[in-house]
């Protein structure tokens, strides 16, 4: 395998949560030797979030949302309220190509870290500031998390169905991923600025602006047409039938869209051509979008008596674009993702292994990238400080001590 895109980058990472840390794992991934700064006074809050009950003590920490947003890193352990943790980070900002942070805005100022203190240390920095509303704006000092930016985004508004509440959009942190792949591409565009012109960059990523610029249909509707789109639930603005249909068994269910004239006579003949087909009320487009409920009623007495799967390959096989509903439970056992090498299992230095998920790309000659297990806390105190900075271990022993290092 060739070397990684990023394999010479280094990234000293400030996040916490689940924007920054997906942000700066797959620039890991991506082969950039991440060093994640911890510390033992206050541990990650998303270390024992998400985790299921009944857990041997071994994998206590391995699971849930923390191990599936902080892989391929390594962890050090500064107690950044001793100002000789600071100077300890001034230190290795030498060694340092980007700086991550997704701190409330002003923190790394006070600790005599903010941009302009960064550029004197090292004139090509990168630094990544993350937030929800962004580093400047009369907003700039609020804290958020993604429900919180999914509803000052609009995205809650429009989400959910049309006499119900604004919801959520998709899973919970929806908000976070989308600005966490901006944020990528951001770091990649200047790490190729750099490339060019020797120079770093500031780089203010929003939540809000992430999510909204993801989606910016209603604000253009309203702008240019003074519509407001409201929420439609499963329904598209113009395809028909557009929806999720009741399958047999307990909660599956098929997705099934279709988008024209050919489409809708091979979903007929994948009904078996009932008699409602040949109805006027369906006979085009517009009549069809103008009739769904009752089309969806009469397309559900179809899938009702089918397996989720049975009617997704039915339907397919006929030109029709759907697709079955997976639970959590097919999704981590489906032989398509586990051909693809989408999910992939970790071993840990005592040789447990837990399962997570890999990125949602190849590259032709690097593979999947790098995956490494999610480090223990403070795992790599000695490398970094160590082989990295040049302190000798008796200083190491000293520092953490004095819960410098720590």
């Amino acid at each position: 395998m060739q070397k990684l895109p990023l394999s010479n980058i280094k990234v000293l990472d400030f996040t916490q949560v689940r924007m920054g840390p997906q942000l700066t794992q797959w620039l890991a991934v991506m082969g950039a030797e991440v060093i994640k700064v911890e510390t033992k006074l206050r541990p990650e809050s998303f270390k024992m979030v998400g985790i299921p009950g009944k857990l041997t003590a071994p994998i206590l920490n391995r699971v849930g949302y923390f191990a599936s947003l902080n892989y391929s890193k390594k962890s050090v352990t500064l107690n950044m309220k001793n100002p000789k943790a600071i100077e300890l980070v001034k230190k290795l900002i030498t060694h340092i190509d980007i700086v991550a942070e997704n701190y409330s805005t002003g923190v790394l100022d006070r600790w005599g870290l903010s941009y302009a203190e960064l550029k004197e240390m090292k004139h090509d920095i990168i630094v990544c500031s993350a937030s929800g509303f962004g580093r400047t704006g009369p907003m700039k000092d609020e804290l958020a998390y993604a429900p919180v930016i999914d509803g000052f985004s609009g995205y809650a508004f429009d989400n959910g169905y049309p006499e119900g509440e604004p919801a959520e959009a998709g899973a919970r942190g929806f908000a976070d991923s989308i600005a966490a792949h901006y944020g990528v591409f951001a770091v990649l565009a200047a790490l190729y600025y750099r490339s060019k012109t020797g120079k770093g960059q500031y780089l203010d990523v929003s939540m809000t602006e992430s999510e909204l610029a993801f989606a910016p249909e209603s604000v253009l509707e309203y702008i240019i047409n003074g519509r407001v789109r409201g929420r439609k639930g499963n329904r598209d603005v113009a395809m028909a039938p557009h929806n999720c249909y009741r399958c047999k068994g307990s909660d599956t269910w098929v997705a099934i869209a279709v988008s024209n004239d050919e489409e809708w006579a091979g979903l007929c003949k994948a009904l078996g051509n009932p008699e409602w087909v040949k109805d006027s009320k369906f006979s085009d487009t517009l009549r069809r979008w103008e009739n769904q409920n009752e089309m969806d009623s009469l397309i559900e007495n179809w899938t009702i008596e089918r397996d989720h799967y049975e009617a997704m390959r039915i339907l397919q096989a006929a030109g029709v674009m759907a697709g079955a509903s997976l639970k959590i439970e097919e999704l981590s056992e489906d032989p398509h993702l586990r051909e693809r090498g989408f999910l992939i299992e970790f071993e840990y230095p005592d040789k447990t292994k837990v399962r997570r998920l890999a990125s949602p790309f190849n590259l032709s000659d690097s593979g999947k990238g790098n995956y490494t297990h999610p480090p223990e806390l403070g795992e790599h105190n000695n490398y970094v400080f160590g082989e990295l900075m040049g302190m000798s271990d008796e200083e190491i022993r000293r520092l953490e001590q004095e819960r410098v290092i720590y």
